[in-house]
């Protein structure tokens, strides 16, 4: 079976050539939209998504209390809308990174790594899919 590439194109449509992909980078693909996609986006399933959105600006909650809601949200919703997926863990850290830029000024962003790991109903096989996000607003 084939699987389509993200992002879709227009005018690759149009000429009908479509990007492939395999199974594994489909579903890789498929979280990445999950973990991007703000809860209530997509309407008729205001579920789909995560709440790492919701949780983006709010710098009164525990880095851990952030990590943990997170990841649950993430579990919820890969286990109702990625169903190739089976035995679903997901591990979310927020790191707070030093940067300087060219100007030598020194700023901190935050980025949150996101570990997906299960088992492909088709194959059998494992499935592991990182990565990184930063979140604002000290991203900027």
């Amino acid at each position: 079976m084939n699987y389509l590439s993200m992002p879709l194109r227009l005018q690759s449509a149009i000429d009908k050539k479509l990007p492939k992909c395999s199974y594994q980078e489909s579903i890789a693909q498929h979280i990445m939209l999950l973990i991007l996609s703000h809860n209530g986006e997509v309407i008729g399933r205001e579920d789909y998504g995560s709440m790492i959105w919701e949780l983006e600006f709010n710098q009164l909650v525990k880095i851990s209390d952030w990590e943990e809601g997170v990841r649950n949200s993430l579990v919820e919703t890969i286990g109702k809308y990625e169903k190739r997926l089976r035995n679903v863990d997901v591990d979310v850290t927020l790191l707070e990174i030093e940067e300087e830029n060219s100007n030598k000024t020194s700023h901190i962003r935050r980025r949150a790594q996101i570990t997906v790991t299960g088992i492909m109903d088709r194959t059998n096989e494992r499935f592991n899919f990182t990565t990184s996000l930063y979140i604002s607003p000290l991203s900027q």
